[in-house]
Parts: C-alpha cells; sequence; structure tokens
C-alpha cells in the first residue's frame, strides 16, 4: 500500500488532518509529529526547512512512490521533501515563495529576542493575536493552537521558526498540487495556478470535502 506522510503546520500536530484523512483514498498514513522528530534527531546546529527535509528522507527513506501532504509550514518542508528525494508534494495553506508567510516580521535575530525574553508566548501578545484573528469558522481552532504554543518549549517553537523562515537554496521543483482559500491570512495565495478553496487558512477542516477531492484525482 502507498505511504502518504502529512505534516502539519507551525504550532500544530498531526490532529490537524484528522477530519481529512477519512476522505481519502486507503493509503499507509504516516502521520509526522514534527515535536517528536526534533526530539529524535536533536540538530546539533541551526535548522531550515531543507535540512529537516533531509532528516525526515533519510530517517523515514522517502522515495518518488510517496507523498507527502504538508498543511502550512508542512507543506513548506513537503517541498523541500520533494526537492531531496523525488516524492510527491502536496501543499494545503502553503508555500515556494517563504514571502507569501503572513507574519510580523522574518528576522530571525528579532524572533529569537521575542522568544528569549518572553514575549512571544505571553498573554499580551498572544491575546492580541486572538483578537485580531477574523474568521468565526475556525476561530476557537486559532486560539487552542495560540493557546498551546503558549505551553510548548522555547527550543521547540525556536526550531519551528527556523524551519519557516531559515534559507534555503532555491527550489528546483514544483508541487504536485497547491490547494488554498483566497482569504488566508495566514499565507497569501500563490502566485501560481492552484485549487482554490472556500474558508481560510483551515480549510482542511471545515471544507475537508472540497480540499480532498483534487487530492483524490491526483493520487488515485
Amino acid at each position: 500500500m502507498n505511504r502518504i506522510f502529512l505534516i502539519h503546520g507551525y504550532v500544530e500536530d498531526p490532529t490537524i488532518f484528522d477530519t481529512l484523512v477519512p476522505l481519502l483514498p486507503p493509503a499507509n498514513f504516516v502521520r509526522i509529529n514534527l515535536a517528536d522528530e526534533f526530539t529524535r534527531w536533536q540538530p546539533a546546529r541551526s535548522v531550515s526547512s531543507r535540512t529537516l527535509a533531509q532528516y525526515l528522507t533519510e530517517y523515514y527513506t522517502i522515495t518518488p512512490k510517496d507523498t507527502i501532504i504538508g498543511h502550512s509550514m508542512g507543506g513548506w518542508v513537503a517541498i523541500n521533501i520533494k526537492e531531496v528525494s523525488g516524492a510527491k508534494a502536496i501543499q494545503l495553506a502553503s508555500w515556494t515563495d517563504q514571502k507569501k508567510i503572513k507574519f510580523p516580521t522574518d528576522n530571525l535575530a528579532v524572533l529569537r529576542f521575542l522568544l528569549d525574553t518572553g514575549i512571544t508566548q505571553s498573554n499580551a501578545l498572544t491575546g492580541y493575536f486572538r483578537k485580531q484573528y477574523p474568521f468565526d469558522e475556525s476561530r476557537e481552532l486559532y486560539n487552542q493552537l495560540v493557546g498551546g504554543m503558549q505551553t510548548m518549549s522555547r527550543q521547540y517553537i525556536w526550531q519551528q521558526l527556523q524551519t519557516l523562515f531559515a534559507h534555503v537554496p532555491p527550489l528546483t521543483v514544483q508541487p504536485d498540487l497547491r490547494i488554498h482559500a483566497r482569504a488566508d491570512n495566514i499565507v497569501a495565495p500563490p502566485a501560481e495556478p492552484y485549487t482554490q478553496v472556500p474558508g481560510d487558512h483551515f480549510s482542511l477542516i471545515f471544507h475537508a470535502e472540497l480540499v480532498a477531492e483534487p487530492i483524490r484525482l491526483l493520487i488515485r
């Protein structure tokens, strides 16, 4: 049976795929929990989406026969896995251009300072982001993710921030499928052609059938 790897986004976990998976063709689903992967890997140096992709490719022996489905940051890892392994890459609410990430800053030195001083996980900053979130449909989920981020170790958050923003060599491949909601306020829509779905950054949950349909056509 074909392997389909599922890679979650920033401050998420593999449960982000729980609504989508039952709508996909039968497969050997491998749910990647990045918190566990970083603990197992214990990288001695700075990381990036490319070095993480290399680690995952080697650890799981990923080949062109495999498919990677990634949400948000997970989609960025997925396309980098395709770069190093040749596996199929399906991006959900993700990017191939880091400038598409709608984040207050992509300066890793600033982000490290904010993290080390406790500002990133403070009630003041997380409360501000909660108030600014515009979508009622996914508000409860967003608040849960922000709350969960406050309990994560600083080391793991830093590893995720590097995965998001650290420079990587230019991609020479493109995803096999891009799925995106135009209203997404966390990641801007791709400049390249993509399958548009309703909703917001979390369409894979709240519009799962519409997200699943083009995936089924690709991997059937």
